[in-house]
């Protein structure tokens, strides 16, 4: 799949405008996975009056980015497609359109997907070369790898690449009680507060109706664990631990946090030992798309 696909493409009628895109870029398209549904009426099957067909295929994607350029000024849109499946010539056909959200979750973390992150590692005796890899997000988890080294010449003395798995979280920067006080809070806890507002405001109109809280930033809270290393390691004067974890805040092209030792079992406390500072910042964007066939 090509990163990019620079034609003049009409999506759908949406809204009642045509929308009309000079540049598509599906380099951080994702599946959205559809809900799970409950069958309330039992489909009967033994009637041989007519064949029941299926419904045609249909595939659900988020995180296509449109760019519009309308003189010197250049919109940025994301969408969710609805695509059906033609089976007779093998295509797929844009069935539905909805503008995406920009702090949607799901679209704010596959926006990490395939980026590369470089910086320092610092221990109370070490200080490392530090490149980070994202080279997998989906539904909360991630997978990334990770290498350590130092800037010894004309080698270094101590080296790490090794893989890496975990979850994320993101978390909304809002106005929580409205008196100007921001605060971070999960996205589960931003819905139920609009949830609330939403129930209190029923039955009321105008000015008596709450506002809901403005999200004013975004940010995601990572946490990995090195799962095997790649390649040969070498410490100068210890060994790498095969359990630490990396506790790292994703913000503003920044990644800030801790590496240490998780506690031997799950419990109230959860604090690292022996952590160091991982600091980093964005680099270049790692490519992920497939090979050419030979």
């Amino acid at each position: 799949m090509m990163r990019y696909l620079t034609v003049l493409i009409s999506l759908v009628v949406l809204l009642n405008t045509w929308v009309l895109a000079a540049e598509v870029d599906f380099s951080k398209v994702y599946i959205v996975v559809p809900e799970a549904t409950t069958q309330t009426e039992p489909i009967d099957d033994t009637s041989t009056d007519e064949v029941q067909i299926p419904p045609p295929p249909m595939l659900h994607i988020g995180g296509v980015e449109t760019t519009e350029s309308h003189h010197d000024e250049v919109t940025v849109f994301n969408w969710k497609l609805l695509l059906g499946f033609n089976p007779n010539n093998v295509t797929f056909y844009v069935q539905d359109a909805q503008l995406q959200n920009h702090f949607e979750p799901q679209l704010l973390q596959q926006r990490l997907r395939g980026t590369i992150w470089k910086g320092d590692y610092k221990t109370a005796k070490n200080f490392y070369s530090t490149e980070l890899r994202l080279v997998s997000v989906q539904n909360g988890f991630v997978g990334a790898e990770i290498i350590h080294r130092t800037e010894d010449e004309p080698e270094p003395s101590s080296f790490l690449e090794a893989k890496m798995a975990g979850d994320i979280t993101t978390q909304y920067l809002i106005d929580e009680k409205g008196d100007g006080e921001l605060v971070w809070v999960d996205v589960a806890r931003y819905e139920e507060i609009v949830a609330q507002i939403n129930k209190a405001n029923e039955g009321k109109e105008g000015d008596e109706m709450a506002p809901i809280p403005n999200i004013i930033n975004a940010r995601h809270l990572i946490r990995l664990k090195r799962t095997r290393e790649i390649g040969n390691s070498r410490h100068a004067s210890s060994r790498w631990g095969s359990h630490n974890e990396y506790r790292f805040t994703v913000e503003n092209d920044k990644i800030i946090g801790n590496v240490g030792s998780p506690p031997d079992n799950y419990g109230t406390q959860d604090v690292l030992t022996g952590s160091g500072k991982l600091e980093l910042t964005i680099s270049d964007p790692l490519e992920t798309e497939p090979p050419l066939p030979e």
